[in-house]
């Protein structure tokens, strides 16, 4: 009878993990699944930890691995780390494929938040340091974004968002890389939106326009002249609002779209424009 009795609950125990096993994956196969690709630091980071709680799946990009394992011990979700370097354009597309074969192989939203920033903050030389901001900045997120949108068609459905900044609004004499990478970001993503309506396929597009938000490395709040600085956490609040509401365009703060609107207006009379400090003594509000 003993042994009847421990067989009985031997198949009762595989069976129970047999069944737990089950409903995990059903619950992975219900989840979203994200790709922030400049998981490892400011609004990138903030945006995937956001991501995590709404309960995403995630795919954490970047080149500092150990900040992505960090992050990986921070957020409560299943998330997977891949090392890419998207200023290595063609390896990248590979990269961020395998990511995704990773990942299931489906993805609902892919989020590209990059800077050559880090890399050429010290850099003397004026050419090493326009080409990073174009390899990066401009060709490497045209890379991964190309890549996403490849297989968005191929799903028939995604979402793009993609982070610019208001400098590409205007060409800015203190970094006309920087303003062209921006103003590329800022066209390309509405070229690809009217694409896709053309072409019938519910894939989504946003464009993140931010003006000035501190980031580990660099507190402009603590800068003379600035103004409107956000911090890291409030710009990813508004970020992940604009993503929930699938808005085409989001200003961060929502206030730079009073900067956006002057210089739309007034951009023949604008030569000479140099950066955002010279609308300083416009601006009352400076919290």
């Amino acid at each position: 009878m003993k042994k009847i009795f421990f067989g009985r609950m031997f198949c009762l125990c595989i069976i129970l993990v047999i069944f737990i096993i089950c409903v995990c994956k059903d619950l992975n196969a219900g989840a979203k699944r994200a790709i922030v690709v400049g998981a490892s630091s400011g609004m990138g980071r903030a945006v995937a930890k956001i991501l995590a709680k709404e309960g995403y799946i995630l795919g954490l990009v970047s080149r500092r691995v150990h900040l992505l394992e960090s992050l990986q011990e921070e957020i409560p979700t299943k998330s997977f780390i891949k090392r890419i370097d998207v200023s290595e354009h063609d390896l990248a597309r590979r990269q961020l494929k395998e990511l995704i074969d990773q990942m299931g192989g489906a993805l609902d939203l892919i989020l590209i938040s990059i800077s050559a920033f880090e890399d050429i903050q010290y850099e003397a030389n004026e050419w090493v340091k326009e080409k990073k901001i174009i390899d990066v900045d401009l060709k490497g997120f045209w890379a991964i974004a190309h890549t996403a949108l490849e297989h968005f068609e191929k799903q028939k459905f995604g979402h793009l968002v993609g982070i610019s900044s208001i400098s590409g609004l205007i060409g800015a004499g203190a970094c006309p890389e920087y303003s062209g990478a921006k103003a590329f970001i800022s066209k390309y993503l509405q070229g690809v939106r009217n694409k896709m309506i053309h072409k019938g396929i519910p894939i989504f597009v946003t464009d993140i326009i931010p003006g000035w938000v501190d980031v580990e490395s660099y507190s402009l709040s603590e800068q003379p002249g600035t103004y409107w600085v956000s911090s890291v956490e409030k710009a990813a609040c508004q970020i992940c609002e604009a993503i929930r509401t699938k808005k085409k365009v989001a200003y961060i703060t929502k206030r730079w779209e009073l900067i956006a609107s002057l210089l739309k207006a007034n951009a023949d009379l604008l030569d000479g424009f140099y950066d955002f400090h010279v609308f300083h003594d416009l601006v009352l509000n400076k919290d």
